[in-house]
């Protein structure tokens, strides 16, 4: 007899869901969006009531930001652990790329409930620049400017500049003089940073982005041409941030100790020319979307407590070894922070080869195949209100819903709209 526990073995939930996902004992998805199973939303139940609604149908973009709020807490909580165990002298800031999910509703909820761990944002165009400023980001929260710089973009960043604390990345070298530019001509003494290329190289699919060739990035060379630029100026206390960035998903960790070992190094030179305050890791930390725990490309070869502790103890050392103070470090883990939030749910139009599937029910199933083939679950974005609202009946009771119409180039790199159809309370 088929039991909920063999549907957690062949789908290997409990590997790729981090807690957030598992089957109950009606064999249903559940979702806990505080990894409680006495807070646990029955996602079948919540199929059912959305086919009873007159105002929703499928596709339907389901969120859960406590998952947001929880993975927040979980990345900051690592890196100060890891600062406690290893006794580091500086600290640690968490940083949401907007790039990752542009949604207002998710950003509102990372600012707000990022908060108390004083979380920042990185944008990389006027338009999210603007967009980070209009939804309250606090004062003392950093604003990494990356991205193609043009005028238009430096001058806003400039005029807020003693408002917000903006710290503008350098990420090609003729960008200095383009800053430089225009906070003269505006009165200003600038934040910048300096992006540096690495010959360290990233894992996974993004291993292109990392070393000595990628796009963006500062050469060894520019880095000290650059420095010598801000010295001559009497602006070498502008230079704030030292920031690399050696891929998206990285899988294997002995990347990441060799672009530490690397980047420390270079942090800890620097130091000694500048009053440097951040040492920026970027991206990179990994999903393990399939649960394997493998340097494969959809997976990752270690746990976040690793990750963290691999950074803090790098830094720490060299920091001691080449006598420099221990800097703030910054990471922008959007996709770690983000991957597990939202649900996608649609119909299943159609089956292929269907009778020579070996995952099919049997015909005495006949109620539980209907049931299950009307829809499909896929990568999981609609929102609690209430966190404190749960049980089968979270829809009539405090989830919003939206119908999902699809993505398209303009729309994923727009600001959503507010008009068109409301989120629906029930």
């Amino acid at each position: 007899m088929w039991k909920a526990e063999d549907s957690i073995e062949l789908y290997g939930i409990e590997k790729w869901g981090n807690g957030y996902f598992s089957v109950n004992e009606k064999g249903n998805v559940v979702v806990l969006p505080n990894k409680n199973l006495y807070q646990s939303v029955d996602i079948m139940d919540l199929i059912e009531e959305i086919e009873k609604s007159r105002d929703l149908e499928f596709p339907v973009l389901l969120r859960f930001p406590q998952m947001l709020e929880d993975r927040i807490d979980e990345i900051t909580g690592a890196f100060m652990g890891a600062i406690e165990e290893f006794n580091y002298s500086g600290t640690y800031q968490p940083i949401f790329p907007m790039k990752v999910n542009q949604r207002k509703e998710v950003i509102e909820y990372i600012i707000k409930y990022g908060a108390k761990h004083k979380i920042g944002m990185e944008v990389g165009t006027k338009a999210e620049l603007l967009a980070a400023l209009s939804l309250g980001l606090p004062r003392y929260a950093p604003l990494i400017c990356n991205g193609y710089k043009d005028e238009d973009y430096l001058r806003l960043a400039l005029s807020i500049h003693n408002l917000n604390n903006i710290i503008i990345v350098v990420d090609l070298f003729e960008e200095i003089y383009d800053i430089l530019k225009y906070a003269d001509a505006m009165g200003v003494v600038p934040r910048v940073g300096m992006r540096v290329k690495l010959f360290a190289r990233g894992s996974g699919r993004w291993v292109e982005s990392g070393g000595e060739s990628a796009k963006f990035g500062l050469s060894t060379s520019e880095a000290l041409e650059l420095m010598r630029i801000l010295e001559e100026r009497g602006l070498t206390s502008s230079l704030k941030m030292l920031h690399f960035h050696i891929g998206s998903q990285i899988t294997d960790i002995r990347t990441v100790k060799n672009a530490m070992n690397e980047a420390a190094r270079v942090y800890a030179k620097a130091r000694k020319m500048a009053d440097i305050e951040y040492l920026n890791v970027g991206g990179g930390l990994s999903v393990d979307y399939n649960g394997s725990n493998t340097a494969t490309p959809s997976s990752a070869n270690y746990s976040l407590q690793e990750y963290a502790n691999d950074i803090v103890y790098t830094v720490q050392k060299i920091c001691d070894d080449e006598e420099v103070p221990c800097p703030t470090i910054v990471s922008e883990s959007g996709r770690a922070i983000a991957a597990y939030h939202s649900m996608l749910i649609f119909k299943i139009i159609g089956r292929k080869n269907a009778k020579s599937s070996p995952l099919l029910p049997s015909k005495r199933s006949t109620s539980i195949t209907t049931r299950s083939t009307t829809m499909m679950l896929c990568s999981i974005e609609t929102s609690f209100t209430t966190p404190s609202i749960w049980g089968t009946s979270a829809l009539r009771r405090g989830l919003r819903a939206r119908p999902y119409s699809g993505w398209s180039a303009k729309r994923r790199h727009s600001w959503p709209r507010r008009q068109g159809t409301s989120p629906m309370s029930f």
